[in-house]
């Protein structure tokens, strides 16, 4: 049973990190714009954002269907995963991630 647990844990780090391969974080997209945390929210509920990374240091990058990557610093951290959730339908496809 442990060693069951093992692998699949050990499979799932592996999904994870092909993930991130394939969705690199470290580079900068050239058509990346700020915007306020409120400007944020109301983009999230447009239903164009795709995926949602946040740090650490409360910054949290949108990517839109149309390639933008919409960045900005959320007031508590959490306050996106939050807002994702209370979104609802719009927001319901997102990939959240955060490191």
């Amino acid at each position: 049973m442990r060693k069951r647990f093992g692998i699949l844990v050990l499979s799932l780090l592996i999904v994870a990190a092909s993930a991130f391969a394939y969705f690199p974080l470290t580079q900068r997209p050239s058509d990346r714009m700020n915007v306020s945390w409120a400007m944020a929210i109301t983009i999230l509920q447009t239903g164009q954002v795709t995926h949602v990374i946040q740090t650490h240091h409360l910054y949290v990058s949108l990517w839109l269907k149309n390639g933008t990557v919409v960045t900005t610093k959320e007031p508590t951290i959490y306050s996106i995963s939050y807002e994702i959730g209370k979104c609802g339908d719009p927001c319901k496809n997102i990939v959240f991630g955060t490191e």
